[in-house]
């Protein structure tokens, strides 16, 4: 029996669970998501009002989106950004679940790194395509040493997506509840919002229906761990 499974998924979707209930409330929905690939119909991460940017500051520290002004240049004194880029600020959504598991690991310093060995923190936030201010690197353009954990693809493949609820329903992409992680997969999606056991459901596995859906769904059911203890990373639609 895998006790720490329930509250594991939902430390893990915590954040994306409070980015689906401000667009709920705001009628704004920004997500995190691939393009020109594949998986471009979906949304790696959902993000919320305190997922921080390449630039270092966090969404509320940026111009607020709304229909009539798609202005979100970082409003913080000093600061070149003139768009908010998410920047994935956690070992598990790159997939390195072993990261956190080292004795001097430290999960508020984390930051997305260059191939250069720098943090995003350390290119300059504006122009693309972000060269290094570290002295004396001469890295000329932010490349991310690590890929998504729901699509394999790299930071710069990615993208950060502003859209009004209007905009999504007419996209044909979910709005409101059906937003939430694993909304297609009740049983999953009652864990990550509440993190209490079901004793049917002790990995994702065993969510998932005995027949494959008929219809393409907003998850990618692939594991970012190399054991079952560890939950799967939906994408939302």
């Amino acid at each position: 029996m895998n006790k720490d499974f329930a509250k594991k998924t939902k430390a893990l979707f915590d954040s994306e669970v409070v980015a689906v209930k401000e667009a709920i409330s705001t009628g704004i929905y920004v997500s995190y998501r691939p393009t020109g690939t594949k998986y471009e119909r979906q949304d790696c991460l959902r993000v919320s009002s305190a997922g921080r940017c390449f630039c270092s500051h966090l969404l509320k520290d940026h111009n607020k989106f709304s229909a009539t002004s798609r202005n979100t240049a970082c409003t913080q004194p000093g600061c070149s950004c003139r768009r908010f880029l998410f920047a994935p600020g956690r070992p598990e959504d790159f997939g390195e679940f072993w990261l956190p598991k080292r004795r001097d690991f430290n999960r508020e310093a984390y930051r997305m790194k260059c191939k250069c060995k720098h943090t995003h923190e350390e290119h300059v936030p504006y122009p693309s395509p972000f060269r290094c201010s570290a002295r004396p690197c001469n890295c000329l353009a932010f490349s991310s040493a690590s890929i998504c954990a729901a699509c394999d693809q790299r930071w710069e493949q990615h993208d950060t997506i502003f859209e009004t609820e209007e905009e999504r329903k007419n996209a044909g992409r979910q709005i409101r509840e059906d937003w939430y992680p694993f909304s297609e997969l009740p049983a999953m999606r009652d864990i990550a919002l509440t993190g209490e056991g079901n004793p049917q459901v002790e990995r994702l596995t065993d969510a998932l229906p005995i027949q494959p859906l008929s219809q393409p769904t907003s998850s990618t059911s692939r594991p970012t761990n190399e054991t079952n203890n560890t939950p799967f990373r939906p994408s939302g639609q």
